[in-house]
């Protein structure tokens, strides 16, 4: 019983409460390793014990395929809100995928305030209560940067299939030299078991291919790494690579280069010395991080931008499908999870290294330090429904979802009368690694209709499905039911579908994002709660919803068709393929690199989406709308649009909105032209009241407001400014973009003037000077074939044309065309 209180007795129980606390508290600090010295033995990652306030939450990043997200979570797993910012990829050539690092970087940026703003509404304080901050992306995403750390080239993205003939050469010379050095286990074990092929998606075909074809860009690139290591840097400043990233797609051993922390364990020197890469290695990021460990603090400019406060722990995360493993729960041997979105990953975790022909892996030290796993893949899924969508889909179809064509499939019998389909188009990850392979749509009649073509290609994906878990188990690992994760989970029909294809049953949890709520798990974890074990915290965090069991009668007439028509169909269109891709482009020269942006200014307003739809067409990245309100031009005349119109702009496109803004106190509209959907703002320097102090001073807080907004930031001037006015701005880092106005604001079809050719070369020269490589050069007006070349010979990367392009006799392609073609580029 306890003393009373107030008494002597009472008082000397305090004491020892105190003083067992404080042993305790001091226990934890003391025996406090990021990692235990048992990590090799323990298939778990264990930080940091104690606990932290119940009111901490953890910010999620996802960057996927199409966009990057951000998501908030309390400590027990619930998902608080969700904000999505888009990013382009861009297929110059058959098999390819870029995109640019800098979007990545401004979209979560978007994504993330977005988020702050949207759950601050509803839970209180947000940005102080965040704890810490996890990032996965998509893997493997290859991207090259200079000796200041910026990005050489657009990134290959993950699906990005150009390197196959590197891929193969991979995989001869290894054998090769595996055989004139006597060497009986395979440099590459992890893939297929050394029978390969190595898919042209990972890190080595990739590199040797940016050293082959692109050797400029090898040369001056002092790093190699990934889309996660790039978003790392930019939050921390620190580069370093994830265990599981480089276990999985760079043939390290992500255990023991773990536990080597001087950057030297766990690389494959020897795999690179036979493929004659083994610069590769100084490229690399010495760091190597196990999932879940803290890479460090956020840094000012980081929290800046992402409205976030200085106290954040940036966490190491990892590929998104492996870090969707976690938040599946598929931490323990015997396990199997699909992480579903634009591509299937089936995922299934063991004890040991296991390999077989039909598979990828194992994976050593990899979702985390104690584990194995194997994998297999299917790179286009979700992507391919999208396409079919988009191809079946009519005018009186517009606003049709995904379910409203389910629901039209539904009513379709199994095998949709006859008519099978391959979901391989963009190639094949496993049990068939083939980086040429195409899709099929195989059986058509006269009597199909839509609905059968959207069936066909639903269970295309999941005979695919079926084929990768076959190619699992023939490493002896049997599976009892799969854990799913991803878009997949949204369509009833096709979780079913999933279920009696497999013949196993579909386990989906509360949160159906893996990644997502594994990158809580992750950072929760790596702050201390759940006594930092990442098991404990998946008990507590990870919660089933639903298990959806296979009709084994169903499973029955699937399986005949899968074996039937599905198997065969690959092998017999074989030879049916596309047009080999380019072996060797050549990237263009800094003059040639150049963009056009349309001006609508110079279109037909009553046909306005005409004109969108040629830009589209003619394959630009970006349009250019002069929003004036008249009153800075003195003349009622120039009044053009408003928010409204840019905003009904971004419903009928996906390309980037340059928004020139010539109006008065403009800073009125910029939050406007951020919710709108605008990707720049390029303020006009003579809206600006004030003197040049004051003026500059004035450019500098509005810039600071539009890149707070989430969009990129330009400063315009007119013919009559000097250069000289904009150049504090330029080398304070406050815009990307300059642009020389060669007519006079207000109308389009103006003589052009070609004193602007001075101020190109003035600009250009600073630029050079004060080594400001990323800073857009643009010049706006009176551009056609002859002052094009003008341009871009004085130094100007970017060029706004209006009506040369839209009052082209033969269209905006053509006109288009020919301005490129007098840079010198077809």
């Amino acid at each position: 019983a306890m003393p009373a209180r107030g008494g002597r007795g009472w008082m000397v129980v305090k004491l020892l409460q105190r003083a067992a606390i404080a042993t305790v508290w001091m226990f934890q600090i003391q025996a406090a390793p990021t990692v235990l010295k048992s990590l090799g033995k323990s298939p778990l990652l264990r930080i940091r014990g104690g606990c932290q306030p119940s009111d901490s939450l953890f910010i999620s990043v996802d960057g996927g395929t199409e966009s990057i997200r951000a998501a908030m979570f309390d400590v027990k797993g619930n998902m608080l809100g969700q904000f999505a910012a888009p990013y382009e990829t861009r297929h110059p050539h058959p098999g390819w995928a870029e995109q640019d690092p800098d979007e990545w970087w401004q979209s979560m940026g978007k994504a993330v305030r977005g988020l702050i703003k949207q759950t601050d509404q509803v839970h209180k304080n947000v940005n102080m209560r965040v704890k810490a901050l996890c990032v996965d992306t998509t893997c493997c995403t290859v991207v090259a940067l200079d000796d200041h750390k910026k990005p050489l080239r657009p990134a290959l993205l993950w699906m990005d299939c150009r390197a196959a003939e590197q891929a193969s050469e991979i995989l001869s010379r290894c054998k090769d030299y595996e055989k004139e050095n006597g060497i009986t286990k395979s440099l590459i074990a992890v893939n297929c078991d050394g029978n390969g092929p190595i898919s042209a998606e990972w890190m080595l075909p990739k590199a040797l291919w940016i050293k082959a074809k692109e050797p400029e860009v090898w040369k001056k690139s002092s790093t190699i790494c990934e889309y996660q290591d790039f978003i790392n840097l930019k939050l921390t400043g620190t580069l370093c690579v994830s265990s599981c990233n480089a276990a999985a797609r760079w043939h390290w051993n992500g255990r023991e280069a773990v536990e080597k922390a001087d950057g030297t364990g766990g690389r494959p020197l020897e795999l690179l010395r036979a493929i004659d890469l083994e610069d590769l290695q100084e490229k690399w990021p010495t760091r190597c991080l196990a999932m879940g460990q803290v890479i460090g603090k956020i840094t000012k400019a980081a929290a800046d931008h992402l409205q976030l406060a200085e106290h954040v722990d940036i966490v190491q995360g990892g590929p998104d499908a492996f870090v969707g493993m976690v938040g599946l729960g598929c931490v323990a041997p015997g396990l199997l999870g699909l992480i579903t979105g634009s591509s299937h990953l089936h995922v299934a975790v063991t004890s040991e290294a296991r390999t077989a022909k039909n598979m990828w892996g194992a994976y050593v030290g990899a979702p985390l330090p104690g584990l194995c796993f194997v994998e297999g893949g299917q790179s286009s899924t979700g992507s391919v429904m999208r396409w079919s969508k988009s191809l079946i889909s009519g005018k009186d179809e517009e606003g049709m979802e995904y379910k409203d064509y389910d629901l039209m499939a539904a009513n379709v019998s199994v095998g949709c009368d006859g008519l099978v389909a391959l979901e391989t188009f963009q190639g094949s990850r496993t049990p068939t690694t083939d980086p040429t392979a195409r899709g099929a749509l195989v059986g058509l009649t006269l009597s199909h209709r839509k609905q059968h073509v959207w069936r066909a290609f639903l269970e295309s994906v999941c005979y695919g499905t079926r084929a990768c878990i076959d190619g699992l188990s023939s490493a002896g690992v049997e599976f009892r039911e799969i854990k799913m994760a991803g878009g997949v989970t949204r369509s009833q029909l096709w979780l079913q579908m999933h279920a009696d294809v497999t013949g196993l049953p579909v386990v989906v949890g509360e949160c159906p994002d893996g990644p997502l709520l594994g990158c809580a798990i992750l950072a929760a974890v790596a702050t201390g709660y759940h006594g930092g074990s990442v098991e404990r915290a998946v008990e507590e965090m990870v919660r089933n919803k639903k298990v959806v069991q296979p009709n084994m009668a169903m499973h029955a007439e699937y399986d005949k068709i899968y074996k039937r028509s599905y198997l065969p169909l690959a092998p017999a269109i074989r030879t049916m393929k596309a047009t080999r891709t380019p072996e060797v482009v050549k990237r263009p020269q800094q003059r040639q690199n150049f963009k056009i942006c349309p001006s609508l200014l110079a279109c037909d307003w009553a046909d306005i989406a005409n004109a969108i739809k040629q830009c589209e067409e003619a394959g630009e990245e970006w349009i250019h709308l002069d929003m004036f309100d008249g009153v800075q031009l003195n003349d009622p005349g120039a009044l053009t649009f408003g928010p409204q119109m840019v905003q009904a702009i971004r419903r009928r496109t996906s390309l980037k909105l340059d928004v020139h803004l010539v109006v008065d106190r403009p800073s009125r509209y910029i939050q406007a032209l951020a919710k709108a959907g605008a990707d720049r703002v390029i303020l006009q320097l003579e809206s600006l009241s004030g003197v040049d102090h004051d003026r500059l001073k004035e450019a500098v807080e509005q810039c600071q407001e539009v890149k707070r907004a989430g969009m990129r930031c330009g400063v315009c001037i007119a013919p009559s400014t000097p250069c000289s006015q904009v150049l504090e701005l330029v080398s304070m880092g406050c815009v990307d973009v300059v642009n020389l106005l060669a007519v006079e604001p207000g109308f389009g079809g103006q003589k052009f003037q070609v004193s602007v050719k001075e101020k190109i070369q003035q600009l250009r020269s600073f630029i050079d000077e004060h080594r400001i490589p990323d800073l857009e050069i643009m010049v706006d007006g009176g551009i056609n074939t002859q002052t094009a070349r003008l341009c871009l010979e004085a130094g100007a990367s970017s060029l706004v044309a209006g009506s040369f392009v839209f009052n082209h006799k033969l269209g905006v392609l053509q006109a288009l065309e020919e301005i490129r073609a007098s840079a010198g580029v077809e």
